[in-house]
This record gives structure tokens, sequence and C-alpha cells, in this order.
């Protein structure tokens, strides 16, 4: 586990903690691949935030406390609710292909969005004036738009982008307003 601190210290107590309730997201059968902790404290309120590749998935969690500690298990929880949400639609759909016959859609699987730093990130950028406060660079693994949505409601975001694994273009998922999800995708000019 990658831990990143900022402005904050965590003891020992806190250290063993987390890897407690990292264990207990693991006996829950997400064995993770990478783990990330990004701790902040910023006006008195501490921040954490937790991205855990594990098993084809990337999920991330988090939470604003007063206790470096509430923020943390704050986090965790989180990330513990996706994976249990995650199983379930894993569940029900793998009930529906098997009930279905052999003509309709094919079973989503989820696709590993792993990259040489996909939590790479600069907190501060310039760019001709503009002031960019975060900066994250990630591969951009092919998958479907189905798959797209699943990744972006498992961390919790409004759009997703990704390769499409049919055209290898590069679009964007997001979450339309009335809950339905959108897609754009280019076209040449």
């Amino acid at each position: 586990m990658n831990v990143q601190v900022k402005n904050c210290e965590i003891d020992d107590e806190l250290h063993t903690h987390i890897e407690e309730r990292l264990d207990h997201l693991e006996r829950l059968g997400t064995l993770s691949d990478d783990a990330q902790l990004r701790l902040m404290c910023e006006r008195g309120r501490f921040a954490a935030e937790m991205t855990l590749q594990s098993g084809g998935l990337l999920m991330r969690g988090e939470e604003r406390a007063t206790t470096l500690r509430g923020a943390i298990d704050g986090a965790l929880e989180k990330l513990e609710s996706q994976l249990n949400r995650y199983r379930k639609k894993v569940l029900a759909r793998d009930r529906r292909h098997d009930n279905r016959d052999d003509v309709a859609g094919e079973m989503l699987k989820a696709t590993v969005l792993s990259a040489e730093n996909t939590n790479g990130y600069s907190d501060m950028a310039h760019d001709e004036g503009v002031n960019v406060m975060r900066v994250k660079r990630f591969a951009l693994k092919p998958m479907s738009a189905e798959e797209a949505a699943l990744q972006m409601g498992l961390l919790g975001h409004e759009f997703f982008v990704f390769r499409d694994a049919e055209t290898n273009q590069t679009s964007v998922v997001y979450r339309r307003g009335n809950g339905g999800y959108g897609l754009i995708e280019p076209v040449a000019d």
C-alpha cells in the first residue's frame, strides 16, 4: 500500500487500523493488486482518498471528517459499499445470462483499468493562465460502454473516459440528469 500524507501525521496505531480494515476488505473477496491512500489536513478538517485496483476493478472512496480516523473509516466504508454493489450486479447478471437463450447479449466482464501511473497527478498546474487544480494521467484500456458505465459507478464519478473496444476511439460515458447514462463518441471532421 502506498500512503501519501500532507499536513498531518499517522502513528503506528492508525497504520495498524488501516491494515486491519484493508484485511477486512480482502476477506470480502477483493484481493487488492494496488492500494493508494492520500491523507490530508486542510483548515482543521481531515480528508482520506483511498483507491484500490483489484481483480479488474478500480474503486475509489473519499471522505472528509473532523478526525483522521473518521475520514479513513468513511473512505473504506464507501469502498466496501461499492464492492458489495458490484458483487450484487455481477450475481444478477450471471443469473440473467444463465436463463437466456444464446441469442442475446454477452455477459459483461470488468476490465482492468490500469496505468503506468493510475493516480499520477500533480496538485497544481498552470496552463496558459488557467489555474488547473489537479491533473490525472492514466492509460485508456479498451472496454464497452456498459463496462465504462459500471466503472464510473464504482468510482462515484459523473463521467468516465475510455477507449471503445469496437472502434478503438476515445469515448466518454456520463450520468444524465434523469438518472440514465449518455455516451459521447467522436466523429471524423
